[in-house]
């Protein structure tokens, strides 16, 4: 994982062939009307085409959205195509009324511990199941 301030992509490798076969991108944006509390936005996921029906788009999603969820993201947001909807609907994101194809996951709020550094000893959850 490659971190630059708010913007981290993930990546998984294949280490036999030392391959990039999927990524997927978390921007954080800090949103002034929630008093400056942070939202995720789930971006460019990819899985090489070789290597799809292995669910390692679940991966990588459950993945970048716990991320988001431990550095204190209120939500989670993504737009994606028709096709795609109940592949997010399965992890636990839900349609935006009004907004055709945005989805989104809400988070309870983070203690300010954890917002802050990370270090409240007790690890957030999602509500999927990541197996």
């Amino acid at each position: 994982m490659r971190a630059s301030g708010d913007y981290f992509v993930t990546v998984i490798v294949d280490t036999r062939s030392d391959k990039i076969i999927g990524s997927a991108t978390l921007v954080l944006e800090h949103k002034f009307i929630h008093g400056c509390s942070v939202r995720g936005r789930l971006e460019d996921v990819v899985v090489d085409d070789t290597y799809r029906g292995k669910q390692l788009g679940k991966l990588i999603v459950v993945t970048v959205s716990l991320l988001a969820q431990r550095l204190g993201c209120y939500k989670m947001s993504l737009d994606c195509k028709d096709k795609l909807i109940p592949f997010y609907k399965s992890i636990g994101y839900v349609l935006e009324p009004g907004n055709s194809n945005t989805m989104n996951i809400r988070y309870e709020q983070p203690s300010a511990a954890v917002s802050a550094n990370h270090t409240s000893g007790s690890e957030p959850t999602l509500p999927i199941d990541p197996s």
